[in-house]
């Protein structure tokens, strides 16, 4: 973790500290959240397009933060100089990106760069879970720390003396992913997918994959790149670069491939990989990949692990990214986190296969979806597709909420899906209010949408209120 003494702050990003008699006063950690603050650290206060940290700054104190980095015009606010270690920047985010940027150097580790439209997170997890079980010094960032904010306070929780780190990246606009890689300057790089996502800043599925190949693009060109060789879009804008790539994947030839066993009876996708048969905690077989990415991150790295490494993988997934639960003799799966038309109908198609196993035999199939985000123009067509899709299957109950959703609907029903066998909510809320009349012991829900929806609300409420009827 970074920790540095105000004068050498100042020193390093070329600010000003306003009380030099506190130059010797330590921090240890930068927040920008005085929600979470705690007494040892930094607080840079941001000037966001909707809140402005400097609006925060007697919060911080508050909190016994350890010192302010502020910009120029708020130096002597309230007199907080007189009272706190205070250093002044002409930009505060510029100045932390810099900070960032210059504390990545003092890292001796080798920084492992995820990207992709889908399963960042959860691929980044993987990764973690195979290299650090070769070696324990290994970092992650925490949470989905991967824009221009959050990767930099991800950079500065890194541990001086850690051998790897994985990091992800996201973007939202083009250039985004140029500032990111200069930044974190990666020894490795894993580009897992592309899909419609961002599509109005992006523009189209090239222009996301192109946004996303900044990554190498502003790479040495010895640094190591994987990517999904079943992605056509990776494949496509990696031969345009004419750059030697390593690849992985389940249908094309890849350098490193996995092949499908079905799924056990606790619903778990099962795979083979170059000998190892490996049992994936989480719905879908969409996480096939991203396991084999984090089998393949780890042999291009030259780790070495045994079938009883394998076989003993720790893991440690943020919510609502596949997991599931059973409770009430009610089974769901809450894949809510984030949708977009790729992932909505690879769960969508996951779904139907895990309903057909043997087990789960004589229960009922649930669907509950909501609206995928920022699709832009297209928005419309690609929820239709969906309901094309759900009227092409056979869940005994589909759910749709929010108002894209409702095309969702529409289409569904003229596709011939019977009316009976699907209903649409405008909203989260409605849906929350109605659900328990549609559900019934024994069901089998999957719950997915973009995050906007909080979908999560509908999978809480289900379970509360079958803990307060046990």
């Amino acid at each position: 973790m970074i920790k540095l003494t105000f004068k050498e702050l100042a020193q390093e990003i070329k600010g000003v500290l306003v009380n030099k008699t506190m130059g010797s006063h330590i921090f240890e950690g930068v927040s920008i959240d005085t929600r979470t603050i705690r007494e040892s650290e930094l607080f840079i206060a941001i000037k966001g397009d909707r809140e402005d940290g400097h609006d925060y700054i007697e919060e911080a104190l508050a909190k016994n933060s350890a010192g302010l980095m502020v910009q120029q015009e708020f130096a002597e606010k309230g007199g907080i100089s007189r009272r706190i270690p205070v250093v002044t920047v002409a930009d505060t985010h510029k100045s932390m990106m810099q900070l960032a940027s210059t504390y990545r150097r003092k890292l001796k580790a080798k920084l492992v760069a995820v990207t992709g439209s889908n399963g960042k997170t959860t691929t980044k997890e993987f990764v973690y879970a195979f290299v650090s079980k070769a070696e324990k010094r290994t970092f992650r960032s925490p949470g989905n720390l991967n824009n221009l904010y959050g990767l930099p306070l991800a950079i500065f929780r890194a541990p001086v003396e850690a051998r790897y780190g994985v990091f992800e990246l996201g973007i939202s606009v083009p250039g985004e992913m140029t500032g990111l890689t200069q930044i974190l300057r990666p020894d490795l790089a894993l580009l897992t997918n592309i899909g419609p996502t961002h599509l109005e800043t992006l523009g189209s599925i090239e222009g996301v994959a192109e946004a996303k190949f900044e990554l190498v693009d502003n790479s040495p060109i010895q640094m190591p790149v994987i990517i999904n060789a079943d992605d056509q879009y990776l494949v496509l804008a990696a031969k345009k670069r004419k750059r030697d790539v390593i690849t992985y994947g389940v249908i094309n030839r890849a350098d490193f491939m996995a092949e499908p066993r079905g799924i056990d009876e606790g619903g778990r996708p099962i795979v083979l990989i170059e000998g190892h048969t490996i049992a994936i905690p989480l719905f879908g077989k969409h996480q096939i990949y991203n396991l084999l990415a984090g089998y393949t991150v780890c042999r291009t790295l030259g780790l070495v692990l045994s079938e009883d490494d394998i076989q003993n993988l720790k893991y440690s997934f943020e919510p609502y990214r596949g997991e599931i639960d059973n409770f009430e003799g009610i089974t769901t799966i809450s894949d809510c986190y984030n949708a977009n038309p790729v992932s909505m109908e690879s769960g969508l198609r996951s779904f139907a296969e895990y309903c057909s196993n043997t087990a789960m035999k004589d229960r009922r199939s649930v669907v509950v979806i909501g609206d995928m985000l920022e699709l832009g123009r297209d928005s419309g067509l690609f929820h239709r597709r969906i309901g094309a899709l759900l009227a092409e299957g056979d869940f005994d109950l589909t759910i749709a909420v929010g108002p894209e959703s409702e095309e969702t609907y529409r289409a569904a029903t003229e596709k011939g899906l019977n009316k009976n066998k699907i209903v649409h909510f405008n909203d989260t809320n409605a849906a929350a209010e109605a659900l328990l009349g549609y559900i019934e012991r024994g069901d089998i829900i999957y719950f997915k949408a973009s995050r906007g929806m909080a979908l999560e609300k509908l999978v809480v409420s289900l379970k509360g209120t079958a803990f307060r009827q046990n």
